[in-house]
């Protein structure tokens, strides 16, 4: 998606659907906490945040500290049945709320829980979010 700023709180709601090509847990939606002087994700001083995967993985960078928290609950189905579920489709919701220099991001689904609190390095600074991913089509967008 093209970048939505994050002044304070807002919820990114979805539609999700892996690919019939994809196999691998990773083929699944993504956000992306960034800034860049225009909002996207290619634009001029582009600067990544973190990347969440929501099969429970992140990747920092050296632009921000990221405090990453992935738990199973029993409602996890098992990764078989997890990507099974994904092909098929399934909602998705995200939480984001910047404090300050600091956003935390929160969701779940089928039973991965995931939490992650970013400390940006320059302070209080523009923040927007991206939702991409890979093998997968996102669609129905609700920004709120």
């Amino acid at each position: 998606t093209r970048g939505i700023e994050l002044e304070d709180e807002l919820v990114l709601d979805f539609h999700t659907m892996s690919l019939p090509s994809a196999d691998l847990v990773w083929h699944c939606p993504y956000v992306v906490l960034f800034y860049s002087d225009d909002g996207t994700v290619s634009g001029g001083n582009f600067r990544e945040y973190t990347m969440i995967k929501l099969n429970g993985e992140s990747s920092g960078s050296g632009y921000a500290d990221n405090d990453f928290r992935m738990k199973k609950t029993s409602l996890f189905p098992g990764w078989d049945e997890w990507k099974r579920i994904n092909k098929e489709g399934m909602e998705c919701s995200v939480k984001l709320v910047k404090k300050g220099s600091r956003v935390i991001m929160s969701t779940e689904n089928l039973g991965i829980v995931i939490e992650n609190v970013t400390t940006l390095h320059e302070g209080e600074k523009q923040v927007f979010a991206a939702l991409t991913g890979d093998e997968v089509a996102l669609t129905d967008i609700r920004v709120r």
